[in-house]
């Protein structure tokens, strides 16, 4: 029997963090559990192919039908748990392959701990804190929580900051869950059109030209030094700001949109908590 999991973490008094295992899922028959980890040395993400494709559409997840048939996405934690860029580093030799690994770990891990969590309301309600920091997965022989991965892929990517918008964290406010894995060969086409797209959503970035404001969504705007140093680092820029971020992330009719805000002051569109749950009455 292969047992899957997830923590949750909290603090108690004098004690610090604390962590303790949850179980997930517990593969009996009719679920092949030792395909996930015959061999660890080869990465194989179709088990995570298939989650996507028969749960997502349009960014919203079908949590009921992910619920009912999860042997998929038990298979792919079990993969991402002995198979990782630091336990077997010959299967990652690429930033890209990085980079997917990592987008494809966390994303998988917060659909784990949003059933576990019994598909809740939003996502800053889970276990009295925010999903990404009271949760784990076991991730490349360790456990990490899930805003742990994040940090790891950032600073992987090498200042690509388009990185984010592969990130879904369970909210309806944050980037749609893109409905295929990333993959080493055409992910920079694919980081490319995952912001290109951010852009055109008005819960990130919208005008609002009777206040005279620039509006960004939440989590962008708490990562903006970040994304202005990389912009300088760049493009050899000096004194950039927010706009010109977003400009270099946009397509060409987005940005001429976005010019019309040039000199506005940036103003955090409210988060959408909100879990990303496809309507029950939008059934496949």
């Amino acid at each position: 029997m292969l047992v899957i999991g997830v923590c949750c973490w909290w603090e108690c008094a004098g004690c610090g963090p604390k962590t303790t295992d949850i179980v997930i899922a517990e593969m009996g028959p009719g679920v092949d559990a030792g395909s996930a980890v015959t061999d660890p040395m080869v990465y194989d993400d179709r088990d995570w192919a298939t989650v996507l494709r028969e749960n997502v559409g349009d960014g919203l997840v079908d949590y009921v039908h992910l619920a009912a048939h999860r042997e998929p996405l038990d298979r792919y934690l079990a993969r991402i748990n002995v198979c990782g860029p630091r336990s077997t580093p010959d299967a990652f030799p690429s930033r890209e392959d990085r980079v997917c690994y990592y987008v494809n770990g966390f994303n998988a891990g917060v659909l784990a701990a949003i059933l576990r969590a019994g598909v809740p309301g939003d996502v800053s309600s889970v276990a009295d804190g925010w999903l990404q920091d009271r949760f784990r997965v076991r991730l490349d022989g360790e456990w990490v929580r899930l805003r742990e991965v994040e940090s790891k892929l950032v600073e992987e990517s090498g200042d690509d900051g388009r990185v984010l918008f592969a990130l879904c964290d369970g909210a309806a406010g944050s980037p749609p869950l893109h409905d295929q894995p990333l993959r080493p060969g055409g992910l920079d086409e694919t980081l490319r059109l995952l912001a290109r797209k951010a852009m055109d959503d008005h819960r990130i970035v919208a005008v609002d030209h009777a206040r005279q404001e620039l509006l960004v969504a939440t989590w962008l705007t708490a990562r903006q030094s970040w994304l202005i140093g990389s912009y300088e680092r760049r493009t050899a820029a000096r004194d950039a700001t927010m706009l010109n971020v977003l400009l270099e992330f946009a397509g060409s009719t987005r940005r001429d949109w976005l010019n019309t805000a040039v000199g506005y002051p940036v103003r955090m569109i409210p988060f959408d908590r909100r879990v990303n749950r496809k309507p029950a009455d939008d059934g496949k």
